[in-house]
């Protein structure tokens, strides 16, 4: 990741040591008694200059042009499987019956996204449903890239790093498969896309490279192509992360997930790739420190789960590691664990964070998945956490 991507990204909601007439970060947090909005807020939003660092490609592709895809060509058979297995509990998805049931776009969206199941597991099922459709068709997913693209330029962003697996996207890259596949037709397919829609629209683009956490096969794999193509600009790969649950943390339960992926973030760190893993979203506080100090992560996905750990929230503020903080997305997957008097964005972990003057940003995750844009993020940050215009607008600064 570039170096000022690494150093002030998103929404930083903290200011630079070199602001000297920056005020206490407290000043500026200020939580507003219910929703205050108007088409004010509205316009500074959407006019916002945005920095988007944690977001799936797979997790953006639109529904409406996957479904377009399919009526155009007819390519119900294209559905490389017509099972797929889910690991973590040994579910068995009907992926082709699910998709030709779809009669209409409604419907067909309806099973591509995830929302009020509050579980990460159900979000990836809504995975496993649509990405068979994409697996190995290289022209759709150049296609998709560019629209992603796209999309970024809608919402005023003007860097974004995307994130993704590109065995999960290759020919016979079940999640809960066996099958060894060529991912590198898959990077070629996406540079391309985000190449052309850097160049239609004006968004700066890099790439970041996902392990699988259930894959363990496919981490050497990554880390390795990684580094190949780290200089490979634009739309360079400047980043690994491992995605899809945490359970390769675990160590006693989970020797098979944990040790593939343990040794290739030891060759990672002596490659000086730049790391940001998802811990803490679904797991505990002693997952983040893990990613941080054993695989050597300098940026966070999510992280919530640290809020009420002190002496972990002291030692992430010492060493500035930035948190990728997603408000729809901590709901949908369970991430943000709120009780039985129910949602109050309020009491989120991210205000606990930036109260005790963590690095963070707001991201998107899976905006398609989750029926949601980057921008929304920011109205739940403005008009239901309480965050101030002011607080907001540092994404200017970069």
């Amino acid at each position: 990741m570039p170096a000022h991507s690494m150093e002030a990204v998103g929404v930083q909601c903290r200011y630079h040591k070199h602001d000297e007439d920056a005020e206490p970060f407290n000043n500026l947090l200020i939580l507003s008694p219910k929703w205050k909005y108007d088409l004010g807020m509205e316009t500074f939003l959407r006019r916002l200059p945005k920095v988007e660092l944690h977001v799936h490609l797979d997790g953006s592709f639109e529904p409406s042009v996957l479904f377009s895809h399919l009526k155009e060509t007819g390519e119900y058979s294209s559905l490389e499987v017509e099972e797929s297995v889910c690991p973590w509990d040994q579910s068995t998805l009907h992926l082709r019956s699910l998709v030709q049931a779809c009669e209409s776009e409604q419907a067909f969206h309806s099973l591509c996204t995830c929302r009020g199941k509050r579980s990460l597991n159900s979000v990836l099922e809504c995975f496993s449903v649509f990405i068979p459709i994409v697996r190995g068709n290289f022209n759709l997913i150049e296609k998709l890239a560019c629209h992603f693209v796209k999309r970024q330029a809608q919402q005023n962003v003007i860097y974004s790093e995307v994130r993704y697996s590109p065995h999960l996207l290759a020919k016979g890259g079940d999640i809960g498969g066996t099958e060894s596949v060529d991912p590198n037709p898959i990077i070629d397919a996406v540079t391309k896309g985000l190449r052309r829609g850097e160049n239609e629209y004006g968004v700066r683009v890099n790439q970041i490279l996902c392990c699988i956490a259930w894959r363990p096969d496919w981490a050497k794999d990554i880390i390795e192509m990684a580094h190949e193509r780290r200089n490979d600009s634009p739309c360079a790969i400047v980043g690994v992360d491992i995605a899809a649950g945490e359970e390769h943390f675990d160590k006693e339960e989970y020797p098979h997930l944990h040790d593939p992926h343990y040794k290739a973030f030891q060759r990672a760190r002596e490659l000086r790739l730049n790391i940001t893993i998802h811990a803490g979203e679904v797991g505990d506080a002693a997952f983040v420190r893990k990613a941080v100090n054993e695989y050597g992560a300098t940026r966070i996905g999510h992280g919530y789960h640290i809020a009420k750990d002190l002496k972990c929230l002291e030692e992430m503020r010492k060493k500035n590691i930035h948190f990728e903080i997603c408000p729809t997305s901590s709901v949908e997957t369970g991430g943000w664990m709120y009780g039985k008097e129910g949602r109050d964005w309020k009491t989120h972990p991210a205000i606990s964070m930036l109260k005790y003057g963590l690095n963070l940003g707001f991201n998107s995750d899976d905006p398609a998945v989750f029926d949601t844009s980057l921008t929304w993020q920011y109205r739940i940050a403005v008009g239901k956490m309480g965050l101030t215009k002011r607080c907001t607008g540092l994404a200017d600064r970069f």
